[in-house]
């Protein structure tokens, strides 16, 4: 379980989040969507306790995330908007350095990593250093950090990024497996259609504010209703009248 009241933080002249409250139940998948700066990094990065919250109470299974960061970072599996990796590394280098920090069998963790390449089609390159590696397959194998320590909860931050249309199709896949089977899944992305075929709830965010919320009953089955409730609830008619000037004054 994850919850936000009314939490807010702010950076030198922008304000992230602006007393934001949302809650997502244990076992469910969450889609957090909003457009570039809304503030969906940042609350990402508050519940994995990578930055810490100006007001307002964080609750991450149950724990406080102000003062049990150690213990809830255990516990996530978290794949940040820009992954930061050792390029000098292999995949399989790269999960057994991590399975050491974590203090995870080294064997298990590169067993389940060859589970995971053959998922997400990557066996072939465990042994080549990250460098020679496209973006695609660096994201499968940050994907599959996330994955191996048996998190409880998953954060992922516009995890498809540079990903092919199977790896997709895949992380879709377990996303429902992993919540069929107790574990949260908190999803921010700009995009609409993965997130309505995943996602139990789904919170519109926009200038640091919750601006719509939504579960599947509302969406289900309903080919183009986030789409339209977006634009409803962040409001980008404007950029449609933009879009209209644009072409006639192009004549």
């Amino acid at each position: 379980m994850i919850e936000f009241i009314k939490v807010s933080k702010a950076f030198p002249g922008h304000v992230a989040l602006d007393s934001t409250s949302f809650r997502v139940e244990k076992g469910t998948s969450c889609g957090y969507i909003g457009p570039n700066g809304a503030g969906k990094t940042t609350t990402a990065k508050i519940i994995v306790g990578l930055e810490k919250a100006d007001s307002g109470t964080v609750k991450v299974l149950e724990k406080d995330a102000a003062i049990e960061r150690n213990d809830i970072q255990k516990l996530v599996g978290y794949v940040p908007e820009s992954p930061k990796l050792y390029e000098s590394l292999t995949p399989t280098e790269t999960i057994a350095m991590a399975a050491l920090l974590r203090k995870f069998d080294k064997k298990a963790a590169i067993d389940k990593l060859q589970v995971l390449s053959e998922i997400f089609l990557f066996k072939d390159f465990l042994k080549k250093p990250l460098q020679n590696l496209s973006k695609g397959t660096k994201q499968k194998v940050v994907m599959s950090l996330a994955l191996l320590f048996n998190p409880e909860i998953l954060i992922l931050d516009e995890p498809t990024d540079g990903l092919d249309v199977q790896a997709v199709v895949s992380l879709k896949q377990l996303i429902k497996s992993f919540t069929t089977r107790g574990g949260t899944v908190f999803y921010c992305s700009h995009l609409l259609d993965i997130v309505e075929s995943v996602c139990d709830r789904v919170y519109f965010i926009n200038k640091g504010k919750v601006a719509g919320e939504y579960t599947k009953d509302d969406f289900a089955d309903k080919r183009g209703f986030l789409e339209n409730a977006f634009i409803e609830n962040v409001g980008t008619q404007n950029e449609q009248r933009l879009i209209n000037a644009f072409f006639e004054n192009a004549h």
